[in-house]
This record gives C-alpha cells, structure tokens and sequence, in this order.
C-alpha cells in the first residue's frame, strides 16, 4: 500500500478564496466586526493569488521571491483549515441537541465558537499584513520582472540532442529505417504527387529531435530543397520563418512580414522537391502558418514533424494527408547497448561484478533513452566502478542526482512539458508524485481524488468527473503520463515513468506539496495530531491488510472527508458515523467483507460515486434522498429490499449504473421493478448501463425490457440470445458490448444501421461462433473500434466502415473455411489489426496464406497499418461448424 499522504494543491488560494465567500453568508450570523475581517482577507488574497500565479510561471525563481512564495502558500493552507474548521464548529453549534434548555445552551455554545472564529481571523488578518509589508519592502514584482527576463535569454539545452554524435545512439536505426519507407518511394515506384508528412510523437527524452535528424541526414541528398527548424513552446514566427527561408535558399529582408515571408516560401517550393523537418511544436497554431508555406502539391517532397502532443501530431499530418508515427522506449537489448557504450565504449562489454547493478539501473530507465544517458553519463564520470557505488545510485536514481550535468538537461526538458501547463493542471500533474514507483494508477481512482482534493473545475454542462476525465486525458495526451490498460478505445489504467516521478517528487518536496508519511515509523503526535486530520479531504486504504473495523470507529470527526476507499481490505461492517460525513462523495468498499450498508447511509446527499461489492445489501428506505449519486457500481438485484428497487428509479442524477444479475426470477417482482426504475433513470440522466448476469438464462430483452433506451450512450449486456429488432432504434448509442448466443446476417444489419455506434464489441456464448458475415458499404458508418470474437468467415467490402481504426477479430479455421483476404484493404481509415486464428494443423497452409495476403495488401496500404498476426494450432480437428459446440 502506499504511504498515507496529506496533500494541498499548489493553487490553494482558488478554494481559499471560495469558502471566504461562504463562511460571508448569512446562515453563519457573524459579528459585523468579523465580517469585514474576512472580507479583507478576500481581498488581499486575491491580490496575492496573481502573484502567485506569476511566479509560479518562473522556473528559476530568486531566493526573496521564492521564500515570499513559500510564505504565502503556507498562510493560503492555514487559511483553509481555518476556515474548513470554523464552518464545522458553527454547523454543529448549530446543530447542537440537549435537553431542557437545549436552546440557551446552543445558542452559549455558539457564541464561544464564534469567540474562537473571531480570534483565528484575527490573527490570519495579522499574517496577511505582514506578508503584504514584506512584499513592498524588497519589492518583489521587480525582482520577479528581471528574473523572468533573464531566464528567457538561457539557452535551450534540447538543441544539444540535435548535434549528438548519431553513431553514440543505438536502437533508432529501425525507427529510422520505418519512416524512411514511410516517406521515400520504393525503389522503381513513382513520385507521390503529394507532400507526404509523418509527425513523430513521444514523451520527453525519447528521442524524437534525434530520430528526425537521423532520417533528414540520411535522405537530404535527394532534394532540392531542404530545411531543419525548431519552432518551441513559445515561438516567434517570423524568426521561424526566416530561418526556413534562410535554408531553402530565399532572400529576405526585415521589413518583410509573416504573410510576405509564406508567400516567398511558397513560390521557392512550387516546383522543387523539398524535405522539411519542424521540431519541437507545442501547438497547431504555429503550424497553420508554416503549413500555408509548405507547397502540399510538390511530387516527392516531405515534412517531418515532431511533438509531445498527439493531438498536434494528428493536426499536423492529416493536414498534409499523413502519418502518425509515435516513438517508443528502447527495447532491453538496444538499452543495454546504449548503456554501455555511454560508460565503456563498447555496446556488449560490461564487468561481470557490475552486471546485476546495471541490469537494476537499467530497469529504473524503462527504456528512455535521455533516461539511460543521463545515468550512464553521471556513472562514467562522477562514481567508481564498484557493485557498492553503483548500487547507491541505483537507490538514488528516484532522487536528483547532483552534479550531474545530463540530469540537468533532463530537468531542462521536463521542466518545459511541465510549465507548459496551465496552473490547474500542474496541480494534478504533482499529485502523481503521491504513488511509488511503477503503480498501476487506476484512473476512476485518480480522478475521484483530484475531485476530492478540490483541484477540478468543470465547465458549464460538465459534470466534475468529466471534467477530470477531460484532465487526464490531456496529461495522456502530452505524454507526461503513460497509458497502461485501455479498454474500448478509452484508457483506465496509467503509470508515470520513474524519470518524470523523479521530476514531479522534486517539484513536489520544492513546493511543499505534499508530506509523505512512512507507516512504520508512526505518527509524530507534536505535528500529526488529530486537530490537523480533521481537514483531510482524502482517505485512500485500498489494499490495507491489516485495516479492521475498529479503524473506522469515530469516522464521523473527519468532517471534511471527500474521499474514502477500503477496497481490497478485511472490513466486514461501516459504522453508523459514516452518515455524518456529510462532504463525502466517493466511496468505495469493492473486494471487501462488507455484505449491508448501515440504514444511515441515505443522509450522504453529497455522495457522488458509490462502488460496491455484488453481495452488498442496500438499506430499505431512503435510498431516493441521494440525489447527488452519479455513478453506481456493481449493484445486485437478488435479495433487495422492492422499496429499494422502487426508490432506485428516483436517483435524477445517476449517469453510470452498473448491475450484477444472480439468481434473478426474469418472471418476479424484483425484475419487474428494477426496469421500471431503470427506465425512469433513462428519463433523466443515465447514459451508461452495463448489466451481467452469471445465470444460464440470457437476459430477456422483449417487451418485458425497457426499449425506451434512447438516451443511452454505452451499452453492456451480457449475454443475451439475439439482438432485438428495437436495439437499431438507439440513435445516441456510441458503444455497444453484447455477449450473444445466437448471431444472424439479420442482427449484424440492425447494428450496422446504428448511426452513432463508434465502438462495437461481440462475442458468442457457450464457446460457439458465428459467420459468414458481410460488411456492406452502406453499414457501419461511424464505427472507430470492431472487436469480435470466434468467426469462421468475414469479408469488408468496398466503401465499408469508412471510420474504422482498430480492428481485434478471432478466426476459427474449419473444414468448410474458405478465406481469402478478408477485404482488410477496403478499410480506407484502419491504423491497427490484431487477428488471432485458430486452426487444425492441416490448414496451416492456408493460415499462412491468409497472413501473406493480408501483409501485402497492409503494405500497399496508404496509412501503412500495423498489424499483429497470432495462429493457435491442435494437432485434433476439434472445430465444429458454424456455432457447435468445440467438442472433439
């Protein structure tokens, strides 16, 4: 488990700044003397909240602003614990029962609370003064002015990669050799009429400048005009300009301006074959100036585009009718070779006492090469070769390591994708450093948690999970984050490579962001007292083994509390107090003992995301009264009280519903109920619904099921025996997941006639399979993702499934089987296919066949896709025909 972790965001003062304004309403009935405390506390916040924000953007801050920094960051976190603390004391002054004379005796306790409040402002004002004095007194804004101008003029330390001695850069030459087929014409091929154009994406460190001049110096001989720009992340664009001018041979003058300057790019370019290489684009807006230059009709030439950003990578290469191409981490062999070529000039020889050490080392590398050179140039230099040394760096390596110069330079680049960023976001970047080293970060638990700590906003229309997903996606996007498991096209699992952690875990220590507590060593009572634990907004157990119910006695004291997970622990009950943390909204008690939920769960009205385990019971009343549930997961319907079933359909707010069928009379009252209410739910908000059954019995979907899906946006079903006619009537529906006992030409129609339908994903019950199947070119229109499993025949014809991308299929070869290519060719926008084939040992002939035919026709391709062919062979003909049973 990881280590318990108290945490504030680096933008504190926006939350600050919002529960001022809360604690000013009238319900809290404070002194007028009060008040204007506050409000002058707002304002001079406010004032030092864009100062914070301007420094936050300076990465080499000066000692005075970066201790005046540090200062008002600390005051920002105590103010909110004041503030968090002061509207609890008063709530429950407010709240206070008793016997006779219960109302003197709040209304006393309440003045002495507001006695306290009135104390705690008081001395934050007195804070507050003294920052801003210290402010004026060393004058900071100018100190901060001449220090950001300065750290503009420092040199770019990525240009070093750019003049590397190639020949020390081992494993591109596959790379290298993939794009160059991407781009030149085979040998005896024509000239492409158009410019083709492969944009090169991938995190910091891998390579990506250097990958590009390796192709551009490999191939420039063949042009006539050629140029090699970096743009930056904050580029001047007439200097850009200029320089390809410079390159491609046009003479320029100062006065020329950005639109002057296009147009003589443009008439040098019209009739030369060119190569051009724009390194380093933060965003599309540069490129829509320099793609306006670049001639997109020019036989023979191309462009070469790198970036951290795959959405820019995308804009930049569909423009020009191109090629994505994303980079990734060097295999063990070639980082081995990279790694001792660095230390001992050789790519194999390594002293045998240091082997294991390297190994280690090399595992903490993952593959990165500016990673790998930035170790072995700070063990070449700086340690002794001996197993002790290396192994302490190796212990190290999670921690600057200093005085060394390839560190530093890994710092500079990390540094840029993380200013990059706006402030929000950075926030959520530094709360990763909170998971050890190579965690699985499963995403609905990471995003919960940034919603718990306060670090999202969501934008109008947005629900706040969405918003954080939208967060997520686009640190996945700059390649800042790595995405582990993705399951229907969306990513739900991610890791942070050791090299970034390491920069993140600094930044983190640097801004005071987080504290990391060691369980062993226990909690120091002098600074973790329970006063401070009070505000905790997050409480993660999950897979805390020793964690028993006693643990959560008292739940009631953490008052501020937005988050709490004991999945994968040994609890087996939640105490009543659980309903009296009234900020809670995620919970999660999945893989635990629990089997009921206390009756006093229905007063989290706040709650947002419950996850459960399928044999949790739900309490009998009340259940409507949480009306802030969005999401719930795994709900079983066996065994519910019918007034819960009932109230279910009330929940206006539930998007996401997750239900688990065991033992369920589809002829009872429980199902009865439970589709009335589910559509009810459809009425409002939902537009998620997976339901499971583990019955022999499929799941009815007649008349007894609601067909009023409409709103519905993802649907998971499983298993059914057929698809309803109805189904095709979903006209919202974005993905479908069925597990189908019987499957017809008739069913592939009313899917294929779905006009939303990108994602669709099919598999057949009782280890049957189903086939022949024809995609027609008039089906399918929108669908991005095909995923189905255990046909025996498929053919694509011309013009079918013009959006498709990614293809998963599984083939069984039978006696009957009779492929030929499938038809992959006719799939004008597909980019990945993964076929796996079954077959008796006496069709390997035609297996291979079939492959052949497929990698011929993938190669003449225009989007060059990749494919992945695996063969699963018996030495028996075990297969039977079209959906038998796999009986020998």
């Amino acid at each position: 488990m990881e280590g318990a972790m108290v945490s504030m965001a680096t933008g504190a003062m926006s939350s600050v700044l919002a529960k001022l304004g809360k604690l000013l309403l009238d319900k809290y009935k404070l002194a007028k003397g009060v008040r204007k405390d506050i409000e002058f506390l707002k304002s001079e916040l406010s004032f030092m909240n864009h100062m914070l924000c301007m420094l936050a953007d300076v990465e080499d801050l000066d000692p005075i602003n970066k201790e005046w920094l540090d200062m008002v960051r600390e005051l920002a976190y105590d103010v909110e614990d004041c503030i968090d603390r002061s509207m609890t004391q008063l709530d429950r002054a407010d709240n206070a029962k008793g016997g006779f004379g219960a109302k003197l005796s709040r209304k006393l306790k309440k003045i002495r609370v507001s006695h306290q409040v009135t104390h705690q402002i008081q001395e934050l004002k007195a804070r507050v003064i003294e920052e801003n004095k210290r402010h004026k007194r060393y004058k900071l804004d100018g100190l901060l002015g001449s220090r950001s101008s300065a750290s503009a003029n420092k040199v770019d330390l990525r240009m070093c990669a750019l003049w590397e001695e190639t020949k020390n850069l081992v494993g591109l030459d596959g790379p290298r050799d993939d794009i160059i087929r991407l781009l030149m014409p085979a040998e005896g091929q024509e000239l492409s009429q158009k410019v083709r154009t492969v944009s090169i994406v991938g995190c910091a460190g891998l390579g990506k400048t250097t990958l590009a001049n390796l192709v551009y110096k490999n191939v420039q001989g063949d042009f006539q005009c050629k140029a090699f720009v970096s743009v930056s992340q904050k580029p001047h664009m007439k200097d850009v300009l200029m320089k390809i001018c410079s390159q491609v041979g046009v003479t320029t003058s100062m006065a020329d301006d950005e639109h002057i300057l296009v147009n003589k790019i443009i008439e040098r370019l019209q009739h030369k074959r060119y190569i051009v290489v724009v390194d380093d684009i933060w965003d599309s807006d540069p490129w829509k100036i320099i793609g306006q230059a670049l001639v997109k009709t020019s036989p023979g030439s191309i462009v070469i585009v790198t970036t951290r950003l795959k959405d820019v990578a995308e804009s930049c290469c569909y423009s020009h009718g191109g090629r994505v191409y994303e980079m990734r981490p060097l295999g063990d062999n070639d980082s081995r070779r990279l790694f001792f070529k660095r230390i001992f000039d050789s790519e194999e020889k390594c002293p045998h006492e240091l082997e294991r050490a390297s190994n280690d080392i090399l595992k903490k590398c993952d593959g990165i090469p500016l990673a790998i050179i930035s170790i072995a140039s700070f063990l070449a230099v700086d340690v002794p070769q001996s197993p002790d040394h290396w192994n302490k760096v190796k212990e190290s390596i999670s921690s600057p390591l200093p005085g060394n110069k390839s560190a530093k330079t890994m710092q500079s680049v990390l540094s840029l994708s993380y200013f990059n960023l706006p402030h929000y976001l950075r926030t959520c970047l530094l709360y990763l450093s909170a998971f050890p080293e190579d965690y699985i970060i499963d995403m609905d638990r990471l995003v919960s948690r940034w919603i718990a700590e306060g670090f999202v906003n969501a934008e109008p229309g947005e629900s706040l999970y969405e918003a954080a997903r939208r967060y997520f996606n686009v640190l996945i996007n700059r390649s800042l984050i790595q995405p582990w498991q993705e399951l229907n096209g969306v990513v739900v699992s991610c890791r942070v490579h050791d090299v970034i952690l390491n920069f993140l875990v600094s930044k983190s220590v640097e801004e005071n962001f987080l504290t990391l507590l060691d369980p062993s060593s226990g909690l120091p009572p002098s600074r973790h007292s329970k006063v401070q634990f009070e505000v905790v907004r997050v409480l993660d157990l999950e897979n805390c083994e020793s964690l028993r119910n006693i643990h959560l006695a008292n739940i009631e004291v953490l008052v501020q509390l937005r988050y709490l997970s004991i999945r994968g622990t040994n609890v087996s009950e939640l105490p009543d107090g659980i309903g009296q943390v009234h900020h809670l909204e995620t919970l999660n008690i999945r893989d635990t003992q629990v089997e009921k939920l206390p009756s006093t769960i229905v007063l989290l009205e706040k709650l947002a995301r419950l996850f459960v385990s399928r044999k949790v019971q739900f309490p009998a009343e009340g259940f409507s009264k949480m009306k802030g549930l969005e999401q719930l997961t795994c709900l079983s319907i066996h065994g519910q009280p019918l007034s819960f079933l009932k109230e279910l359909g009330q929940l206006t707010n539930l998007r996401i519903l997750d239900v688990y069928l065991y033992d369920v009379n589809y002829e009872g009252s429980e199902w009865g109920i439970f589709t009335s209410s589910l559509h009810a739910l459809c009425s409002h908000k939902l537009v998620d619904f997976q339901v499971y059954s583990t019955g022999l019995t499929p799941i009815p979907m007649d008349s007894s099921f609601p067909a009023a899906l409409h709103s519905l946006r993802k649907i998971f079903i499983y298993p059914i025996s057929g698809v309803p006619v109805w189904m095709g009537s979903l006209v919202n529906l974005e993905l479908l997941q069925l597990a189908i006992e019987r499957f017809t030409p008739e069913d592939l129609r009313v899917l294929g006639g779905m006009p939303a339908l990108e994602t669709l994903r099919l598999s057949f019950t009782d280890g049957s399979y189903a086939g022949p199947f024809t995609i027609g070119r008039h089906e399918f229109q929108r669908l991005k993702l095909f995923w189905v499993a255990r046909l025996y025949q498929l053919q694509f014809m011309p013009g079918s499934m013009p959006n498709l991308k990614h293809l998963v299929i599984s083939l069984v070869f039978t006696r009957d089987s009779s492929y030929s290519d499938l038809g992959i060719q006719h799939l004008a926008s597909i980019t990945k296919i993964k076929i796996d084939t079954s077959a008796w040992r006496d069709h390997i002939g035609g297996v291979e066949d079939l492959e052949a035919k497929i990698r011929s026709l993938l190669d003449a391709h225009p989007n060059r896709p990749t494919l992945i062919f695996n063969t699963y062979f018996t030495e028996d003909d075990c297969f039977s025909v079209k959906g038998e049973n796999n009986e020998k």
